[in-house]
């Protein structure tokens, strides 16, 4: 039933990422405990080792342990996305260089497929792919080995708790299983492993061990597919290439609400400038756009979404058009003394952006004002790409910083980026 061999999948995980990064660029921290917060400040999204043994959750609301923070010395800083992106694509493109079959997983977790290459000894292989990360990027990382993704995922997470590399074999497969939690596995999660263990399914070898139609009664194939991996079998191939969006959202909770109608559709404006930009990079146009505000907050009682829809007969994807759109259903659904602390554009319903349906009675030449507005749209992408994102953005924005709308990141690092 159990089976380790064959394939050779490695799951690369960066060690606490996001802090990982902040003392790459600070190297004060390099000696100092460190978080970094979320959106606006709000929640720990990143902790050092120091801070882990604290007892500090992740997920924790800043404002629930800043004191304790403070009171042990640690350094916080605010999420840096830019600074994030940056290393990360530093960090694939090393790992490129020692498999042509690697899946970008996360901003930091990458699968290699070390079963294409004459690999003599897996581990050894890994921890040269574990020295040169941190030589070249400077940023550490564990190595999972498995026959799988889902007992990659596991080796990875173990990795971490002893000294970065671990591959799991046909040998310690079993007692590997014995001694993971059933909610610790891949695909599970808290919701699921509850079900579980109201069936008696604590570990992952008791949900190994279970009757394969009743997992898939249970868990449909998802959970079917989970238990093939776990027992070491290969069922979720590489996806060497990224895959198209169902859908693009792109939405923000606010430093401060909002009150004004100007602020809020100047809000709106810059999340669906974000939008299009997606859309345009994956060659899509949409059918449909949806655009949501949020009155209130949900940890105060108050809170109402309000939120409207719109569709088109011809996709879009320039910026004009798709802001003209959006104005349009911000006016629906805005309402006066309401507090905005949120907002957001949805687009979907997607089209290859290469397909024009032309109309049989077009008297008004939409169809070649609708081009030249595309060719405007991907111009001025280019621009922004090579001078900075603000280099060309719409009047309607103009004597807008944005203050209010963007995040806070009152502990940002200081200065540029520089790695």
């Amino acid at each position: 039933m159990l089976y380790a061999g064959g394939n050779l999948i490695a799951l690369c995980d960066c060690n606490n990422f996001f802090v990982s990064c902040e003392r790459l660029y600070d190297s004060s921290l390099k000696k100092r405990p460190v978080v970094v917060l979320s959106s606006n400040d709000g929640c720990v999204i990143s902790r050092s080792d120091e801070v882990k043994a604290m007892g500090i959750a992740m997920g924790a609301p800043y404002y629930q342990v800043e004191g304790l923070l403070r009171k042990k010395g640690v350094a916080v800083r605010s999420g840096n996305l830019l600074l994030y992106s940056t290393v990360s694509k530093k960090v694939m493109q090393v790992l490129a260089k020692f498999t042509p079959s690697l899946e970008k997983y996360s901003i930091d977790e990458a699968f290699l497929d070390l079963s294409v290459a004459t690999i003599s000894d897996p581990v050894s292989y890994a921890r040269e792919i574990r020295e040169t990360v941190l030589r070249w990027v400077g940023v550490p990382v564990s190595i999972g080995i498995a026959s799988s993704k889902t007992l990659a995922k596991l080796a990875g997470d173990a990795a971490k708790k002893c000294d970065g590399v671990l591959r799991i074999t046909e040998g310690n497969l079993e007692s590997f299983l014995n001694g993971t939690p059933v909610e610790d596995v891949w695909g599970i999660g808290r919701k699921t492993s509850k079900k579980l263990e109201g069936h008696g399914v604590r570990t992952a070898m008791d949900f190994v061990r279970r009757d394969p139609l009743w997992v898939k009664k249970l868990l449909s194939v998802r959970g079917l597919i989970t238990q093939q991996e776990l027992q070491g079998h290969p069922r979720m191939p590489l996806q060497l290439e990224e895959q198209i969006p169902k859908s693009i959202q792109v939405s923000r909770t606010y430093s401060e609400p909002l009150t004004e109608f100007r602020d809020v559709e100047c809000a709106i404006i810059e999340h669906t400038l974000k939008a299009g930009k997606s859309l345009r990079r994956w060659n899509l146009a949409t059918c449909a756009m949806s655009v949501f505000i949020r009155h209130g907050y949900r940890h105060h009682g108050e809170c109402e979404y309000l939120t409207d829809d719109i569709y088109f007969n011809n996709p879009l994807m320039s910026d004009i058009e798709l802001i003209a759109c959006a104005r349009e259903v911000l006016r629906r659904i805005f309402k006066e003394g309401r507090r905005i602390t949120q907002g957001g554009v949805i687009l979907c319903n997607f089209a290859d952006s290469n397909f024009k349906q032309r109309e049989l009675f077009d008297e008004n030449n939409l169809f070649a004002i609708r081009a030249k507005f595309e060719r405007l749209a991907r111009a001025t992408d280019k621009i922004n790409e090579h001078l900075g994102k603000r280099a060309i953005f719409p009047a309607s924005l103009a004597g807008k910083d944005g203050g209010k709308w963007r995040p806070a990141r009152k502990m940002a690092s200081a200065g540029e980026i520089r790695i």
